[in-house]
């Protein structure tokens, strides 16, 4: 329950009532989804954000939003030095952020962790057991900061600060918007920021996925490898790897103040242990140094977030049983860093294989919907893989039977829905940060494989010439291939350049918007910053944004 320092005035019923009468008419009719939304309006606040420093201080670095325990529920984490030990939370029910009356907030004081980083990225943090130090002398502290806060009031606005009197963060969220009844959520993946400059490109990425999902934006799901782990030679700005998560938060927060930010661990994240534990306040079902995994519940759809760089029976019986227990759930959605069926190289390499062999049986068998993936920078999307069907199989010849390649359609308000396909669908979005590749008049946009096209090996078939499609991986080949699928639409990265904001020379990044119904479900892929040649002159237009395809599934 919050607190308010300010009494109500009560008008006396009788009075109430003329005065309603005069004035409205006293209409009782229930608002409409449209006039309950109207009551609040959090405003973007003005920001200028810095490319040029890293590090920590005094003031709260790297916020991060989440869910804690569901949606009714917020963790906060963020970074300050290693002097700073408050960790305090204000909440109001108010949409005016830094501009809400925080007297009468209710006050929770969270957690701090004290922790040490030496210079190539390894950590020892007190309350972690596991936690190994370095013994390098060349090191920094960084304080880690969590708090939360659960038992939310649905279709509330809350505004809250956090940090400590050194200094304070703000924002404000509306907890599960009243909103036709949908969920709107934003999926990127692999910024790998690097260096400062390819903050530039990051910010770029998510500032247009989060403006073309609109105001019902609810999520961001960031599906891992928010920082690179190789540190840049000679760059003594950025030593401590920790810093490029703080960074990659810090350059984005007013795109995130207000919506919750769930992440999966990517490939890259080890490099920097236990990062996604420090950089989240998240009831986790299980976690190491290299990630974690957690589920939650928005109204009728069920999301799992995995560790793909921890497969193990603990993992694996938590997800049976997870899926279980949202057996009822309309839509489950699973993100997953490293792609069980995807195009790019990676494809063919072992820990892609027992990704395939441990979870596409479980993922068929307990009616996941749609598993959004990650890691190879390119795009594709599967035919439905049928779901009670055996899944993986070590032989080309019986593929065709687990894979649905004509799903009964239905149009519906000149939408092609895939209707009732009773499969999962995979989907792997490209990169949405330094490391994506330009946009090619006869590449990228020109060659899409038609439905039922077989791509071999989860790389290009010989359709393709292995000198034209490349991605950041290096060339596709057709080496070490394990398995056929049947692969709907595909493209790959080209061109591998990274951006510079000095010249504005960035590439064409993806990101996906998924928005949801009890009925149907859209997942609509975009590119952004496209690169276009013409006279011999190249040019970026960092405020393009481009539909590039679309999945949407009718349940009827």
């Amino acid at each position: 329950m919050l607190n308010n320092s300010k009494k109500a005035f009560r008008m006396p019923l009788l009075v109430m009532a003329i005065v309603c009468l005069l004035i409205t008419g006293c209409n009782n009719k229930p608002a409409s989804s449209s006039e309950k939304e109207s009551e609040y309006n959090i405003v973007r606040p003005e920001f200028t954000p810095d490319y040029d420093n890293y590090g920590v201080n005094e003031k709260p670095s790297g916020v991060n939003m989440t869910y804690y325990n569901g949606i009714y529920s917020r963790g906060f984490s963020w970074l300050t030095d290693e002097n700073t030990e408050g960790t305090e939370l204000y909440l109001v029910q108010s949409d005016k952020g830094a501009e809400a009356d925080f007297s009468g907030a209710q006050v929770i004081n969270g957690t701090s962790m004290l922790c040490t980083y030496d210079k190539s990225g390894n950590i020892t943090a007190e309350g972690l057991a596991a936690a190994k130090g370095s013994g390098n002398t060349n090191e920094v502290k960084v304080m880690s900061h969590k708090v939360h806060v659960e038992n939310l009031e649905k279709g509330k606005a809350y505004s809250y600060k956090i940090g400590s009197e050194a200094g304070y963060y703000y924002g404000a969220f509306i907890v599960e918007k009243e909103k036709a009844n949908s969920i709107t959520a934003v999926h990127v993946s692999d910024a790998q920021t690097k260096d400062l400059s390819k903050h530039f490109v990051w910010r770029n990425t998510i500032a247009k996925a989060v403006d073309t999902a609109g105001k019902d934006l609810d999520m961001v799901l960031y599906n891992g490898d928010q920082f690179d782990q190789n540190n840049s030679s000679g760059n003594d700005k950025e030593p401590f790897r920790l810093f490029r998560f703080a960074k990659a938060y810090d350059v984005i927060q007013d795109y995130k103040f207000n919506v919750a930010y769930m992440a999966s661990s990517g490939n890259h994240e080890p490099s920097s242990p236990y990062s996604q534990y420090l950089t989240s306040d998240i009831n986790y079902a299980g976690y190491d140094y290299k990630g974690a995994y957690y589920s939650y519940d928005y109204e009728y759809a069920h999301f799992v977030v995995l560790n793909t760089n921890t497969v193990n029976t603990d993992q694996i019986n938590w997800l049976k049983e997870d899926l279980d227990k949202a057996s009822s759930a309309k839509w489950k959605v699973v993100m997953m860093h490293i792609s069980p069926y995807s195009t790019g190289d990676h494809s063919n390499k072992d820990e892609n294989k027992t990704i395939v062999e441990k979870f596409t049986p479980i993922f068929s068998e307990k009616h996941v919907d749609l598993v959004l993936q990650a890691h190879d920078h390119t795009y594709n999307k599967t035919m439905p893989y049928k779901w009670d069907a055996a899944g993986y199989t070590d032989s080309d010849e019986n593929i065709g039977d687990v894979v649905n390649l004509s799903p009964e359609t239905e149009t519906v308000e000149n939408v092609k829905y895939d209707k009732n396909p009773n499969g999962t669908y995979y989907v792997t979005t490209g990169a949405a940060g330094h490391r994506c590749g330009s946009v090619e008049s006869d590449g990228i946009w020109a060659e899409v494989v038609k439905d039922g096209d077989e791509i071999k090996g989860l790389n290009p078939s010989k359709t393709f010439t292995t000198n034209k499609y490349k991605n950041v991986c290096g060339t596709l080949t057709q080496s070490n291939q394990y398995e056929s699928y049947k692969i709907s639409s595909y493209t790959s990265s080209q061109d591998y350049k990274v951006g510079d904001p000095a010249t504005g020379n960035v590439n064409a990044c993806m990101f996906g918007v998924l928005n949801m119904t009890e009925t149907t479900l859209s997942y609509h892929v975009y590119t952004t910053n496209e690169k276009t040649t013409a006279n011999g002159e190249v040019n970026y237009n960092l405020d393009s944004v481009k539909l590039f395809d679309t999945l949407d599934i009718l349940k009827a």
